[in-house]
Formats: C-alpha cells, sequence, structure tokens
C-alpha cells in the first residue's frame, strides 16, 4: 500500500511542487488514493497530490506539516478537532446538504459548535453464523447482546475431557469485549485532561455481565481458553464453516471483504442492544487544518466526495477496480440515500438488512491515541478482569501507568 501511495504522490506532481493548485491530502487509506485519483482525472482546477501517513498522531505531528486536507480517523477528540478549520461555509446553498448526512453521525464532528470534521464512513458489528445450522436468529433483524449468552450455549457440549463444542466466548475476539462496553455505556471519549475518559461504574458492569456469561455458560475462562487452543486455529469465519462455533464476531466491512466463495454459507445479524446497533467507534473524518495553504481547493475536494452522484460513481468504480473492497472507504457511507439505495443493489446480501437511522448510535470523540490505547490499555485490562485470577486495579490505575511510561 505504501508503494501504492508514492506512485501516486509522484503522477500528481506533474503540475508543478509548490503550485497554487496543488492540495496535499494526508491519509492512510487506500482507498482514498483511489478516489484523489478519480478527482485529479476529472477536473483541472487542482491535483491532489497525496502524501501517506502510518497513523492519526503521525498525521497530526507539527513534524508533518504541510497537510491540506487530511482523511483519518480519531480526529474528532478535541484536541485533534481544535486544529482544524470550520467547515460551516461548506454546507449551504451551493455546498453539502445537512440533512444528506446521519444527524448524530455529523454531530460528532462538530467542535464547539460549529462542524470542523467531516464523517467519511462508519463500520457496523455482525454476528456471522452457518446459514444452514442458523437458529431463531435467522429471522430476526437482529441479535441482541442479551440474548447471545443462551444462544450461543446451545452448541455446548462437554465430555468427560473438557468441551468439544462451544458456542462463543467473550474473551475470542478483543474487539468484542470493547463493543460490548460501549452497547453497555462505557461511553468511551476524550476527556478533560484530553485523554481517555469513560463510564466507570457501566464498565464494572459490563465485566460483571461478561464474567457471569463465562461462569454460567462455558465453564469459566479455562475452558475458554482451553478450547480456543484445542479447536480455534483457523480464521473465525472458517471456525463457523467448520461447525466449532456458532458465532464469529466480526464487521460488516471485514465480512464483505472476503472472497464470495468464502461468503456463500455464512450469513450474519447485526449486534444490537436494547433494540439499537452502536456503530464501531473507528469512524472515518475529514477534515481541513487550520494551517491549510489551500483550504479552497481542499473545500472543492470535499464538496465532490460528498456528492451522492460522485459517491454512487466511486462505488461502481471500486467493485470494477477493486473487487476486494467495500462500500466506501471500507466501510458504510455517511450518506443515508448511499446506503439505503446503492448498497443493497451492489451487495444483494445487504437487501432488507440496511439499519434504519433511529436506532444508531455513533461513538463519542475520542482522543487521537485511540489506537494506541485501547491494544495496549483497555483490552488486556479487560482480559485480566475476565481472566480466573481478576486483579482489581482499576482502569485508571493502569491508564495512568501507561502514560507515564510513554513519558519516559
Amino acid at each position: 500500500m505504501k508503494l501504492l501511495f508514492v506512485v501516486t504522490a509522484v503522477c500528481v506532481c506533474g503540475c508543478g511542487a509548490g503550485s497554487d493548485s496543488i492540495v496535499t491530502l494526508v491519509t492512510n487509506r487506500q482507498e482514498i488514493v483511489a478516489y484523489s485519483e478519480t478527482f485529479n482525472s476529472i477536473q483541472n482546477d487542482c491535483r491532489l497530490e497525496i502524501q501517506y501517513r502510518e497513523n492519526t498522531p503521525a498525521a497530526l505531528s507539527p513534524q508533518a506539516g504541510g497537510a491540506d486536507l487530511i482523511i483519518m480517523e480519531n480526529l474528532a477528540g478535541r484536541t485533534s478537532a481544535r486544529g482544524f478549520r470550520s467547515l460551516e461555509g461548506i454546507f449551504g446553498k451551493d455546498g453539502l446538504n445537512r440533512k444528506d448526512f446521519y444527524s448524530a453521525l455529523l454531530a460528532v464532528g462538530q467542535h464547539e459548535k460549529k462542524q470542523t470534521l467531516i464523517p467519511v464512513s462508519f463500520n457496523l458489528p455482525i454476528l456471522v453464523f452457518d446459514a444452514w445450522a442458523s437458529g431463531p436468529e435467522s429471522s430476526q433483524f437482529m441479535i441482541n447482546l442479551d440474548d447471545l449468552p443462551g444462544l450461543a450455549a446451545q452448541k455446548n457440549k462437554k465430555t468427560g475431557g473438557g468441551y468439544v463444542s462451544m458456542g462463543f466466548a467473550p474473551r475470542w475476539n478483543p474487539d468484542f469485549l470493547v463493543q460490548a462496553a460501549l452497547m453497555r455505556g462505557a461511553a468511551f471519549f476524550e476527556g478533560s485532561a484530553d485523554i481517555l475518559a469513560w463510564n466507570d461504574s457501566s464498565l464494572w458492569q459490563t465485566i460483571a455481565r461478561l464474567g457471569a456469561w463465562t461462569d454460567t455458560h462455558n465453564g469459566g475462562p479455562g475452558a475458554e481458553i482451553s478450547y480456543a487452543e484445542k479447536y480455534l486455529y483457523d480464521p473465525p469465519y472458517r471456525q463457523v464453516s467448520l461447525g466449532r462455533v456458532k458465532y464469529a464476531f466480526t464487521t460488516a466491512a471485514d465480512f464483505f471483504l472476503l472472497p464470495e466463495n468464502r461468503r456463500l454459507s455464512l450469513d450474519f445479524r447485526w449486534l444490537a442492544h436494547e433494540k439499537k446497533i452502536f456503530a464501531h467507534e473507528r469512524v472515518l473524518f475529514a477534515g481541513i487544518p487550520a494551517a491549510s495553504k489551500n483550504p479552497k481547493r481542499a473545500e472543492a475536494f470535499l464538496k465532490w466526495l460528498f456528492s451522492v452522484g460522485t459517491q454512487r460513481s466511486l462505488l461502481e468504480l471500486s467493485r470494477r477496480k477493486m473487487p476486494r473492497g467495500f462500500g466506501i472507504a471500507s466501510g458504510f457511507s455517511s450518506l443515508r440515500q448511499i446506503n439505503e439505495e446503492e448498497f443493497p443493489r451492489l451487495y444483494p446480501r445487504l437487501a432488507g438488512h440496511i439499519p434504519p437511522e433511529d436506532i444508531l448510535v455513533f461513538p463519542h470523540p475520542l482522543p487521537y491515541i485511540w489506537n494506541r490505547i485501547k491494544p495496549q490499555v483497555l483490552i488486556p485490562w479487560m482480559l485480566k478482569q475476565l481472566s480466573a485470577e481478576p486483579a482489581g486495579e482499576p482502569l485508571d490505575t493502569q491508564l495512568q501507568g501507561w502514560l507515564q511510561h510513554q513519558a519516559d
């Protein structure tokens, strides 16, 4: 992917380095490269030059410099959002229409009551199961988190030597632990100290409910770990196909990124809580840095990108040139019409399964280092609390220790 970024940058530089027509776009998404190439091919007013940055902290680093436009995840936290220009002027008679977007998702990109970021795409959590061995979930629109322990336990089988079949265990997919916490009100967000904050009571309640699930249905942490070590060495979708588990947790994008022949025997349902579907915490945003030297032409690209006609064309282009791709930048579009009309047409498995806006819940703005805190602090802490010997140490203590280590 890095090579593709380099090649693209070289191609667009042909109109002259330092020219006023150059818009420097910083991203780490391969799909955005393809979109920029399309934009460059249909107009002559400006040219997008792509710069690759591995992650959001690298993109926002003062040493990076020079960005006219950034499209990445975890930009909506207060610390990062205040470094972007207001995009209020991009909406209106000759610009974008707020009503085209999911209103709650668009609100995540606001800072001090002004729109500073525009959501590009988002993802939704799903449970995958064998289409030929499904249960009551096959007739439902979604699977409720509270019903999942009992549904999964229907596949549990035990002999004298331990479990020979187990439907699902929370610890098998660390992302599931975080998703469950979000759904039960942990509400991770950027706090007053520009670092991660959360609802501690809801987080501990999540730990208690997941621990009860493990103990009541799966024979305890040791049994879950032993079963995984013995049987779960294939990718999750393959575990379902082989009948080793009843459910596999993933996202819609990851499911549709699988080759079609590997999805033929599989089906999916949205994972929900209290009749609400909680979007995955990784939302892709676009913003124009306050120091941008070419904000008007950057705005021109955004107006083009968030046109219904443009996204319809980009979806068709992706299907032809990137058959292993999914949707808009590997997710659902932030434009409702695209998801409701185009996705079912291009992805027939989504027909009748597109969630209406009123049942979607979007994440709070997260600190720009969320992608480091989640795997290095939050997930290890949750796994420890769900182990056979949990530590009573609160997450805040673990986080402060990690921050101190980063500062040393």
